[in-house]
């Protein structure tokens, strides 16, 4: 395969192309007028995304917000050297790492970047896709190109002597086999006036795992997986794990007015998957929803807006397949070697423990996210964020070994089960103000698979663990190091521990110990307690 096809599918891919799909019936078209508009479509509505989204490179705020939502990430780098023992005169190796915050330049450039993706795919569906060479059939609805080597494979042209005609180019041959192998070809078809589809059509049975949906008022792209598993084993791919895939996604850019566009993800058919493995079978499905992520950027008002939701979410296999889930990791790594921090060398010589055998695990887990909700605004320099609906769903979340109940999450049960944030500037930390109130419940029981962990967490085997507000309108100030309750009262409880209860009123603060101090509590927040802000 070419590296511009390759190109071409992922610049599709990563603009979000897609359009709900229309069942009226097919228009007449021509081949040339339909390419013509795929092409035409493209370049206006991506044209439209970018001018949007002029503001975001702009906006010093946003990109302090993404940096405080990521996190900053450091690069690290290593000097020195492996030292031999007894060799006094070798510094051990030294780390230096630097900071990587996104900057207005930063978001400049990714702009620009998107902006090139976007002109390559244009100039790929007018220059060698969409062209009357690679027309292989059409009729009164639709227009069938075929894209053989000399689309997907890259040209090797020898240079003709002076004076002679121009050598034919040539294809690598392992290509030229591989494009014949696929026999991909794209169906143009008009659901409406002004409108194009373009079905990829792939192998000998012409599956259609793919199709694009070049609009007048969005792009996209659908992807039928069952479609997709059928190509991979009608070419041969090995496939021998994966029993069952079925569902439909689809990303979608949507121009919902000038200067206004949304990016879409959406689960058109609810996803299912079987695959087997060494350890047994796993089952994975995600229930369909319409749109589950969505990303919407408004000109003309200088926002930015995200939202998410997810439908269930079940999955279901064999407890081993999720212990790295729950055991420590203290045990994973065996070194080869002895090490000395105080020379920074390496013993070679001194035995260092066996690996401990691998465990063997029973039992079934099924975990079930009920939903994932919520959704984000942001005004360009008004340095807030607007958090809605923020929420895991209408039930209770769980996992569950052998149908008896290891973990529950129940977020806002009594008060709708979702929850709203504002979070904004306040001196020199971030307000957090909650609506209309927070109650998060952590119910662990996993003492009943206790006998087949080493190093489970004493808070996991049998607790419950209630963090909540007391009191109207609660708020959290964070900075310095150090969270504030500004409204209300904090409380966290453990059921386990209940001596270790805290409570942090208006005023006071959540805070660490001293370096050094243990005072040996157990409950999940450790050695955390209430105390008077620095």
């Amino acid at each position: 395969m070419t590296k511009s096809v390759v190109r071409w599918g992922l610049s599709c891919l990563s603009v979000g192309l897609l359009a709900c799909p229309d069942d009226s019936p097919l228009l007449e078209i021509s081949s040339h007028q339909a390419a013509l508009t795929a092409s035409e479509n493209s370049e206006r509505t991506l044209e439209g995304l970018l001018d949007a989204a002029d503001f975001l490179a702009e906006s010093t705020s946003m990109a302090e917000a993404l940096n405080a939502f990521s996190g900053t990430s450091e690069e690290c780098s290593s000097s020195g050297s492996f030292c031999n023992v007894g060799d006094s005169s070798c510094a051990p190796p030294e780390t230096v790492c630097t900071s990587t915050e996104l900057s207005e330049a930063d978001l400049e450039e990714s702009r620009q970047e998107l902006r090139e993706n976007a002109e390559e795919l244009v100039r790929e569906l007018r220059e060698r896709i969409l062209i009357p060479e690679n027309l292989e059939s059409e009729n009164d609805t639709s227009a069938t190109y075929r894209l053989g080597p000399s689309v997907l494979c890259s040209q090797d042209a020898p240079v003709a002597p002076t004076g002679a005609a121009p050598a034919a180019a040539t294809y690598d041959p392992d290509c030229v086999e591989q494009a014949n192998r696929y026999q991909l070809r794209l169906r143009l078809t008009s659901p409406s006036e002004g409108d194009v589809d373009v079905t990829v059509l792939v192998g000998q049975r012409k599956h259609a795992p793919l199709v694009f949906e070049l609009h007048r008022q969005s792009l996209g792209v659908r992807v039928d997986l069952g479609e997709a598993l059928a190509v991979a084993r009608d070419l041969g791919e090995d496939t021998e794990s994966i029993e069952n895939l079925s569902g439909v996604l689809q990303l979608a850019l949507v121009e919902n007015g000038p200067r206004d566009y949304s990016f879409e993800f959406n689960v058109l058919e609810a996803l299912q998957a079987v695959i087997n493995s060494d350890d047994g079978k796993l089952q994975a499905s995600l229930a369909a929803t319409s749109p589950a992520l969505e990303l919407r950027l408004d000109g003309n008002a200088r926002r930015l807006s995200a939202g998410v939701d997810l439908g269930a979410l079940r999955v279901l296999g064999p407890l081993g397949m999720f212990a790295d889930m729950f055991e420590s990791a203290e045990s994973s790594d065996v070194p080869t070697a002895a090490y000395d921090a105080g020379t920074g060398t390496y013993d070679y010589d001194t035995p260092v423990p066996e690996p401990t055998p691998a465990r063997s695990y029973h039992g079934m887990l099924e975990l079930v996210l009920a939903g994932l909700e919520g959704t984000l605004e942001y005004v360009a320099d008004s340095d807030v964020l607007n958090l809605t609906g923020l929420g895991f769903g209408d039930a209770t979340s769980t996992i569950k070994h052998d149908g008896r109940s290891l973990f529950a999450l129940d977020l806002n049960a009594a008060l709708g089960r979702h929850v709203d944030l504002v979070v904004e500037p306040a001196g020199d930390g971030t307000k957090i103000s909650i609506t209309p109130g927070f109650d998060l419940s952590l119910a662990f029981a996993f003492q009943q698979v206790q006998d087949q962990f080493d190093n489970l967490a004493d808070y996991l085997l049998d607790d419950t663990v209630h963090i909540w507000f007391e009191g109207a309108a609660p708020a959290l100030v964070t900075g310095g190091d150090q969270l504030r309750v500004d409204s209300g009262t904090l409380h966290l409880d453990t059921s386990a521990h209940p001596a270790e209860n805290l409570s942090v009123s208006a005023g006071m603060c959540l805070i660490e110990p001293s370096v050094g101090e243990d005072d040996g509590q157990s409950s999940p927040w450790g050695d955390l307690g209430a105390g008077v802000c620095q």
